[in-house]
């Protein structure tokens, strides 16, 4: 039974409405590239007419630093946009297609809960998957020599564009992932408000 699904169906008005702002930050974010990589190739220049070496270096290494972090935006924008991702969460599985920003490669993976081990998320926020000898399950990378198989060691590294389907995972189907979960303890107060009059009122205030 399927359970969550991103992206989420939209009839053919959120369709055109979808498209026309993915145009829209598509077109903004190509302009902040080219004025990044402008000021990158100012910054670069200005740095031949330095009289001191390190301040040569520094204004090279500013320079590069801006085009890197330019042209990582930029591809992480258009990840955004990427028709190609998906998501469904399965009662019993999981289907997903992760890309990535610095390439046109995606992974495309068949989870069975039946298969994990243990899960957990490491500091970039990916869902790491630890899976159990045999598993059925399948990870594969579309690469210009072949499919590569995406499983190591088994472990699988999952990269959610849509929060919400980790999310989802994480508080709602824990358990059939063995991800670890806190239980949170709820304070309760067991005396009545009322009760806590009752000493004013036998002293007549």
């Amino acid at each position: 039974m399927l359970l969550y699904e991103y992206p989420p169906k939209l009839d053919v008005y959120g369709k055109q409405q979808k498209a026309v702002h993915d145009l829209s930050e598509h077109k903004k974010m190509r302009k902040n590239m080219y004025k990044n990589l402008i000021l990158a190739a100012v910054i670069f220049a200005i740095g031949f007419f330095a009289n001191i070496l390190i301040i040569k270096i520094v204004l090279w290494l500013i320079a590069v630093g801006n085009a890197l972090t330019a042209l990582l935006l930029y591809n992480v924008s258009a990840l955004s946009r990427d028709t190609k991702l998906y998501t469904k969460i399965y009662d019993d599985r999981l289907e997903h297609c992760q890309g990535y920003a610095l390439s046109k490669k995606h992974t495309y993976i068949v989870l069975y809960y039946s298969d994990i081990v243990k899960s957990y998320q490491n500091n970039h926020g990916d869902l790491i998957v630890t899976l159990k000898d045999g598993y059925q399950s399948t990870a594969v990378t579309e690469s210009k020599n072949g499919n590569v198989d995406a499983i190591q060691d088994n472990t699988i590294k999952l990269k959610f564009q849509d929060t919400k389907a980790k999310l989802y995972l994480i508080e709602n189907l824990y358990e059939q992932i063995k991800y670890p979960h806190k239980e949170y303890n709820v304070i309760e107060d067991d005396e009545d408000e009322d009760d806590l009059w009752d000493p004013l009122h036998k002293h007549g205030l």
